[in-house]
């Protein structure tokens, strides 16, 4: 299921979602409300501390371990069902 993110104020019961996402006006869609407890500056704060870390180098783990060529093969079509919710 596609699924956005966004922040807004609950005006009267009503939640407007911002234009550049216009593609999902007049479509069912499924609402989750989540109570802001703490100010958007904590939530900024942790968002620019982790852009502060460096990147991870490629490669750390390089010839520590093997991957079966079994992980490439398909799943049962039961195994699929089940992800995708069919049975």
């Amino acid at each position: 299921m596609p699924a956005i993110d966004f922040n807004c104020y609950a005006n009267a019961g009503i939640i407007k979602i911002p234009e550049n996402y216009q593609d999902w006006y007049d479509k069912p869609i499924t609402v989750i409300l989540l109570r802001q407890e703490s100010t958007l500056s904590a939530v900024e704060a942790t968002k620019a501390s982790v852009a502060k870390r460096s990147p991870r180098p490629i490669g750390l783990a390089k010839d520590k371990f093997q991957v079966s060529p079994l992980f490439f093969d398909e799943l049962p079509e039961d195994l699929l069902d089940a992800f995708e919710g069919n049975k």
